[in-house]
């Protein structure tokens, strides 16, 4: 089939799979009605969730879905751990096993990136390119992000002096890097970073997986009472289903994902859309998307533990849930 054709199909079957809700969707009376938890503000990051609304991939399994936002997911992590007014929502591999470790009754159900995409994003000119060059710069760090753990991690497993890095408290944007008052941020890959390639500017990226920090990131959690009932259990694996749809489109799909996704929210740059959107499928786990393992969460305990990061000894069975 000639290239084009293909495109043309593509299109017609990624449109319709965003047709509108009353299309597929069943009448508002008889669906369920539950709230997500996203551990940050809509960005591309969380696309497989918006996506997955609006394609009715929610509708379609009878919930009609509302979704919160709170600031990191070890703040994600603690309100699911109390179940009210949020039992279910998104957090990361590394602060669901710090979480539950610290006795918080959650666990994980689906992991979409299996490890860390976190950087450290410098200005090219300053050549910055390897932890050690931090020693004598200033870098700003967000309170209460999740990268402030993963920050602690890349210390001790790089043997580095943290009293050499001189620390500042810096909103999570990029204007502290780009006016100078910073020499580093740090944030994941497709956030900030990709806003500054997006408006053209020249970045050097650490990636902090390449650098020792290798654990289980984005992922879905849930309340270990909410699981335990069986209605809610039901909603939580309708939801799991559901989501994977959306995550599905961004990896298979990352342009059509970026165009519907930038249709939701008009707001942001298309460019950095496109970016962010590549930079998510790339990052995503599977086929099957979502897919979680033991192995992959021993090596992310064993991570954790090795680096003094957990409270008390954790086992993957307290930690994940399998199907």
């Amino acid at each position: 089939m000639p290239f084009h054709r293909r495109s043309i199909i593509a299109a017609a079957l990624a449109a319709s799979a965003l047709l509108p809700f009353a299309a597929h969707a069943q009448s508002e009376d008889m669906l369920e009605k539950v709230e997500i938890l996203l551990d940050w503000r809509a960005l591309p990051t969380y696309a497989g969730f918006y996506l997955a609304r609006a394609m009715g991939a929610f509708e379609r399994r009878g919930l009609e879905v509302a979704f919160a936002e709170t600031q990191g997911a070890m703040s994600s992590a603690a309100m699911i751990g109390e179940g009210k007014p949020y039992w279910i929502g998104s957090s990361s591999g590394i602060a669901t096993a710090i979480g539950r470790a610290k006795g918080q009754p959650i666990k994980s159900l689906a992991v979409y990136y299996p490890k860390s995409p976190t950087v450290i994003f410098t200005r090219t000119e300053d050549r910055i390119a390897h932890p050690r060059d931090l020693y004598g710069k200033t870098l700003g760090l967000v309170p209460g992000s999740i990268t402030n753990e993963e920050l602690r991690a890349l210390i001790a497993a790089n043997k580095l002096d943290r009293s050499k890095i001189k620390e500042t408290t810096v909103e999570w944007n990029a204007y502290a890097l780009v006016d100078k008052k910073v020499d580093a941020l740090i944030d994941y890959d497709e956030m900030a970073p990709s806003e500054l390639i997006a408006e053209g500017r020249r970045i050097t990226m650490i990636r902090l997986s390449d650098f020792g920090v290798r654990a289980y990131s984005l992922n879905l959690i849930v309340n270990d009472a909410a699981w335990a009932d069986p209605a809610r259990r039901a909603i939580a694996e309708k939801i799991v289903d559901a989501v994977q749809e959306g995550y599905n489109m961004v990896r298979e799909r990352p342009g059509d994902a970026a165009t519907h996704f930038s249709n939701l929210f008009p707001r942001l740059a298309p460019r950095f859309v496109d970016r962010s959107m590549v930079t998510v499928s790339q990052q995503l786990s599977g086929p099957p998307t979502g897919i979680q393992t033991h192995a992959g969460w021993e090596a992310t305990i064993k991570t954790l533990e090795s680096l003094s990061l957990l409270a008390k000894p954790i086992t993957v069975d307290e930690v994940a849930i399998f199907n």
